[in-house]
Order: C-alpha cells, then sequence, then structure tokens
C-alpha cells in the first residue's frame, strides 16, 4: 500500500475518529496497517481517545497495542475488563508482551502477569529474566523446530502443527533432544526436494548464534552482518532458548542509534517510550540538565585559563582575534574523531585493543587538517588584519599573529583528534558506554587544552 493511501486513511480515521460510528470506525481500521492504526490513536487528543474507547472492543485494539508505547497501551487496558485484558495481552507475541511488561511500572506489572494463562505467563517470566538490553531480553520462543530423523513429510506435518504459534517460518531449526541446534532448513527445502528424504540430508549447519546475556546491539550487528532473517539465542550450553527476528533488530538497532546520538549530545536516563511532543517537559528537563550542568561547572577551568594569561592578552590584545577560531577547531575536530570511532566500534571494525593503532591513525589526520588549517589562516592574517583596521600593538607584529594562530591551530586540531579518538577507546575499555564522553564532553575538554595551546604558544613566540 503506498503511503498516500495510507495517510489518506489516517485522515479519515481522524475526520471519524470523535463523532463516527463504530461500524465503520471498526471497518476503517481494519484497512489499515496496524502500525498507522497505532500512529493515528496516538496522534488523537486524550479526550477523542476516551471517546473511541467506548465506541470499540477490545478486539480492534489487539493488532496496534505492539505498536503503542507501553503508557497508551495501560490507558486501553484499563478501559476494558480484565477477561479482554488478559485476551489482549495473549494475542502478542512472546516478545512484544515481554516489551511491554520490561516498559510498564514494577507495581503493575505483577497484576497485568497475573492475568495471563499459566502457559503464557510461564513464557513471559522466563524472558522477563533477562535484561532489556540483552540478547534474551529481546529473543522471542515461537520458532519452528524439527528433529533430524524426520523425512521431509513428517516436518511438513510437524510444522503444520506449529504454524501458528510461530512468529516466522523462513529459517526453521533442526534440533537434538538436548535442545542444541545442528542446523537449519528453509521452506523451499521442504518443497523442492523429494519428500522421503530425511531433514539430515538436506539441512545446512548453523554456525552463528548469540548468548543470551549478550548485549542487544552485538546481535542486531551480527543479523546485519550475516544477512538473517533470524538468529538463534541460546545458553552456556548452546541449548537454543529463542530466536530474534529481522523486525526486532531493526528495532534494536533504531534504539541504539538514538541512544548513542543522546548520549553524544549529553542526554541522560533511558529512552522515552512515548514521543517527543507526548513527552513532559519535567522529563527532558531531567534527563539533559544534569550533563549541561556539569559540562558547565567543567568549562570554568577555561576561564581559569584565561585568567591566568590575563597580563598577556592585556599587552597583546590582537591575540583575542584567533582565540575562538583555535578553541572551536578543537571542539569540531575532536567530536569529528569520537564520532568515527565510535561508530566504528559499534560496527566491529576494530577493538580497544587495537588503541595504538586507532590514535596513530587519528594523529596523522589531525596534523594534516591542522596544517591545512594553520596555512590557510596564515596566509589570511595580513588581509583580515588590513580589513578590520586594527592598529596593531607595535610588539606583535603579523606576521607573529599568523605564525601564532597557524601554529596552535596545528596543534591543537591533533591534540583534540587524538582525544576525540582516545577517550571513547578508553571508555569502552573500562566497560563504560564510549558515546558518553563524546561531543559536548570532548568539546568542554579541548576548549581547555586549546586556550593551553595558543597561549602557551604565544607566550614562546613572544619571548615571555
Amino acid at each position: 500500500m503506498k503511503e498516500s493511501a495510507t495517510e489518506g486513511l489516517k485522515e479519515r480515521f481522524w475526520n471519524l475518529a470523535p463523532d463516527g460510528e463504530s461500524d465503520a470506525l471498526r471497518e476503517l481500521l481494519e484497512l489499515m496497517p496496524p502500525q498507522d492504526a497505532a500512529e493515528a490513536f496516538e496522534e488523537l487528543g486524550p479526550g477523542q481517545q476516551t471517546r473511541l474507547l467506548t465506541k470499540l472492543t477490545s478486539d480492534d485494539f489487539e493488532e496496534m497495542l505492539p505498536h503503542l508505547p507501553a503508557p497508551l497501551v495501560e490507558v486501553i487496558l484499563q478501559h476494558y475488563p480484565q477477561s479482554d485484558q488478559a485476551e489482549a495481552l495473549e494475542e502478542m507475541w512472546d516478545d512484544e508482551l515481554a516489551d511491554f511488561l520490561q516498559d510498564v511500572p514494577e507495581e503493575d506489572r505483577d497484576r497485568y502477569i497475573n492475568l495471563l494463562d499459566e502457559d503464557t505467563k510461564e513464557t513471559a517470566e522466563e524472558l522477563l529474566r533477562y535484561p532489556e538490553e540483552a540478547a534474551g531480553g529481546r529473543m522471542t520462543k515461537a520458532y519452528a523446530a524439527i528433529r533430524a530423523d524426520m523425512t521431509l513429510d513428517e516436518a511438513i506435518a510437524a510444522l503444520a502443527e506449529q504454524k501458528e504459534e510461530t512468529e516466522i517460518l523462513s529459517r526453521i531449526y533442526v534440533l537434538d533432544d538436548q535442545q542444541r541446534i545442528v542446523g537449519k532448513v528453509r521452506l523451499r527445502d521442504l518443497t523442492f526436494n523429494a519428500h522421503a528424504q530425511k531433514i539430515s540430508e538436506v539441512m545446512q549447519p548453523e554456525l552463528v548464534v548469540v548468548h543470551a546475556d549478550a548485549d542487544q546491539e552485538e546481535a542486531a550487528n551480527m543479523m546485519l552482518k550475516y544477512d538473517m532473517m533470524t538468529l538463534p539465542v541460546v545458553d552456556s550450553d548452546n541449548r537454543l532458548l529463542g530466536v530474534i527476528t529481522h523486525d526486532d533488530a531493526m528495532e534494536i538497532l533504531q534504539e541504539e542509534s538514538t541512544e548513542d546520538l543522546e548520549k553524544q549530545s549529553g542526554i541522560a536516563g533511558p529512552q522515552e517510550e512515548t514521543d517527543y511532543l507526548e513527552t513532559p517537559v519535567l522529563s527532558h528537563l531531567r534527563r539533559r540538565v544534569v550533563w549541561v550542568l556539569g559540562l558547565a561547572l567543567l568549562a570554568i577551568i577555561s576561564g581559569y585559563v584565561i585568567i591566568s594569561f590575563e597580563n598577556v592578552i592585556n599587552e597583546h590584545f590582537m591575540l583575542a582575534l584567533y582565540m575562538p577560531m583555535v578553541v572551536a577547531a578543537g571542539g569540531n575536530t575532536g567530536a569529528q574523531a569520537a564520532t568515527t570511532v565510535i561508530r566504528s566500534m559499534s560496527l566491529g571494525e576494530f577493538t580497544p585493543r587495537e588503541f595504538l593503532h586507532a590514535v596513530w591513525k587519528e594523529l596523522r589526520i589531525g596534523l594534516l587538517i591542522g596544517i591545512s588549517l594553520g596555512l590557510c589562516v596564515a596566509l589570511i592574517t595580513p588581509v583580515v588584519v588590513a580589513l578590520i583596521g586594527i592598529d596593531a600593538d607595535p610588539s606583535l607584529t603579523t606576521f607573529q599573529l599568523a605564525l601564532i594562530a597557524a601554529g596552535a591551530l596545528t596543534a591543537q586540531v591533533a591534540t583534540s583528534t587524538v582525544l576525540g579518538a582516545a577517550l571513547p577507546i578508553l571508555a569502552k575499555s573500562l566497560k563504560q558506554d564510549p558515546a558518553v564522553v563524546a561531543s559536548p564532553a570532548i568539546t568542554t575538554v579541548v576548549d581547555a587544552t586549546g586556550l593551553l595551546i595558543y597561549f602557551g604558544l604565544a607566550m614562546w613566540i613572544l619571548g615571555h
């Protein structure tokens, strides 16, 4: 369905929502993809949402529930009797149910779990034992499995019984008596081979698995690297516990990308389930203010450096001309280096053990950038001084100013790129998130180092 068509359905839904008949609303929801239905419902005002809930049954919301943030799912569920709540939760795939239960407040979680039938409850509790950001916390147990000693006919019959409980049939795992993976088959393997053959004759080895305690980002990157539709999740004895599906991998990569961007911008705390406009102002405040305050206090160091060189500035006021440029160049190149290194580490292109190799590479890049900038600034300094029309202090010639600016830029950019590369790698080696030391933190640090380099070089060239 084209995007324009789905947008048209959403517009019709919004027009119908306030006063439309139940049957018309229900028919429209059946036409819409559940993702778009969830978006359309989420964008209604609280009053309109409540009126809509009175017109529709819990069955009408079942397909869209996995695509709504947990707080809004709770609003929908609590509008209906407990029997309807239980049915709606049990209709979710187990990984979707686990995601919802992980996101609701702890005091509500037990209440929802107790609504479930024994099988669903047992599965949910098993998945909830894993951390939310671990591979085990993102897997589903709704996978298809057969035995190696089955014929293709027997396997097809077994899969026919499993199909309603299986989330994805594109990969079928062959297990031994201990639930260990011995191979995998595809539907086409079952379709285009003689049905009297044994599964062991047509199956392929499955060499790529992830441990249940591994980070979800590692699992998603493995699926991206090996172009996998599903990734088996195993325990320490290599027994199959579940699988991560491609749609969950896309969600993981989106979440991790958002998390890294937020940390690089100094935004702390867990990601909000609700949209930006729906998130309370105080929630944004809590996530942003701590880092901003901390970095603001750290920036006092830069002020102290300026005060320490007050005499130099007073005696050679023309030095103030290039001070902001040197500081800014360091912040920009440091942030570039940090972003490049963090991305490379997240993609598994190198590890902290290759620290010296990465730093040496960034040092060479920084020197080349710094020399290029320095030469440009040195060449344009006479023009800049002439255009500004400031009578320079006789003790600071245009040549000296150009030499100080060019030298400081080269040293500052080289230093900043090294810091930008080194700090994320060190953070990773200390089991910390490297994104935390990116952008604002590095910028604040190199501001101080830039001032020290600039004024230190100026004092040396001017013979102070």
